[in-house]
């Protein structure tokens, strides 16, 4: 039987090309023995896992022996569950310190949906430099595309869209900023009886096509039935709320999954959810008064009954073999930057998915509609970004909340107390 030594060295010699020199120069060693493991598409009852730098080395089957290299840090997986690092495929992060709360309860990667493009700069200059690894990496949009007086206008003086001709000049001035896609605004809340102002269809359509010709996914916020048909009919690449007027019928349902558009429901921001995480018996004590206020403070921004129209138009997407992607739309009302993917993963169980399924769809779903190839899965060569947690998420989805570890590219992070 070769020593791990051996077995790493040879995969680092055939994978060269795969890494930095920070981390072919790193020396750092954590193995994890005989744990269960979550790969990011399936349950294997137990394996063991190698961390070489910022990487995972090997991926073997627990009743494989294994030497422990001297200075490795061994950690012996009995009652626990190792799974790949978590992705909130929408929230907003606006501030590091929003990033650094989201590491602490196992997201090493947020899908950002509307931040200031300085700050979303900043962010992507630390990645590059690979300075991050101390808060989750945040991959963003910057700023939509909007009308005047339209959603996302709150949130401070922005570029507004009224013309489809004017597209093509707005996506790439959101390219040259650095946004990694390009969000749409397509939604004038009817839901809410306080119509806002909102983007036409060919406006909107132009910015889809713009964003294509420009290699960029394009995303739609939309929450009503209407507004998703268009949005099937423009070609996007995905939704970024769920309906909460009417549930899909099968015509929709039908567009969505033959355009392989994904959809991320946002059930934590559309069901007043957050009060039980606040309450919750593991995640409670870790969270401040602020965060809990928050958790406790949701505002329904639909109809009387809404609530659950979300809950079956998920229900019926995921039956159909819709992609469905974990995202919180934290720190809104109901929600708390972090804490409330877990929100999100109990929710998106109780509409129908299986604990499986949830873990899928903030892991390997989001790394692999977002482009992140390295990340998202549990494999030889890719990024060392994981969760282990105590009992087993693939059967109850809570143990999610039972964290006992957190890595991020390979170095573990001290969680808040």
């Amino acid at each position: 039987m070769k020593s791990v030594l051996s077995i790493l060295g040879a995969i680092l010699l055939c994978t060269l090309g795969l890494f930095t020199d920070s981390v072919a120069e790193s020396n750092q060693i954590t193995v994890f023995s005989n744990v269960r493991l979550f790969d990011g598409e399936q349950l294997i009852e137990s394996a063991s896992v190698v961390v070489r730098g910022t990487r995972i080395d090997l991926v073997a089957g627990g009743g494989e022996a294994l030497e422990i290299p001297d200075g490795a840090e061994l950690i012996i997986g009995d009652g626990l569950t190792l799974m790949p690092g978590l992705i909130d495929a929408h929230t907003h992060s606006f501030s590091r310190g929003n990033l650094e709360r989201a590491l602490d309860f196992g997201v090493t990667t947020s899908i950002d949906m509307w931040t200031p493009v300085e700050f979303m700069q900043e962010m992507q200059a630390e990645r590059g430099q690979g300075l991050a690894f101390d808060r989750a990496d945040m991959h963003s949009v910057g700023i939509g595309a909007t009308a005047p007086e339209s959603h996302g206008t709150q949130f401070g003086p922005v570029p507004t869209l009224t013309r489809p001709e004017d597209a093509d000049a707005f996506v790439a001035a959101r390219i040259n900023e650095g946004s990694e896609y390009i969000k749409i605004i397509y939604d004038n809340f009817k839901m809410f009886d306080r119509p806002i102002p909102t983007l036409g269809y060919s406006t909107m359509e132009a910015v889809v096509e713009s964003a294509h010709r420009r290699d960029r996914l394009a995303v739609v916020h939309s929450r009503d039935v209407d507004a998703y048909a268009d949005v099937v009919r423009a070609g996007a690449n995905g939704i970024v709320h769920i309906t909460v007027d009417e549930v899909p019928g099968r015509e929709l349902i039908d567009g969505l999954r033959r355009q392989g558009m994904f959809v991320i429901p946002t059930l934590s921001l559309s069901t007043p959810s957050g009060a039980g995480i606040a309450e919750d018996r593991v995640l409670g004590p870790r969270l401040s008064e602020k965060e809990s206020a928050n958790l406790r403070g949701y505002a329904p921004l639909h109809r009387q009954g809404g609530d659950k129209i979300a809950m079956e138009s998920v229900r019926v997407l995921n039956e159909a073999g819709v992609t469905i992607l974990a995202g919180s739309d934290s720190p809104n009302r109901g929600t708390a930057t972090g804490v409330s993917i877990h929100q999100e993963l109990g929710m998106l169980v109780q509409a129908g998915l299986t604990p499986i399924q949830a873990l899928v769809s903030a892991t390997s779903a989001p790394a692999d509609a977002f482009g992140l190839s390295d990340r998202g899965s549990i494999k030889t060569g890719f990024r060392a970004d994981l969760l282990l947690v105590e009992g087993d998420p693939s059967s109850t989805i809570i143990d999610t909340r039972r964290i006992s570890g957190v890595w991020k590219a390979g170095q573990r992070h001290v969680l808040d107390q």
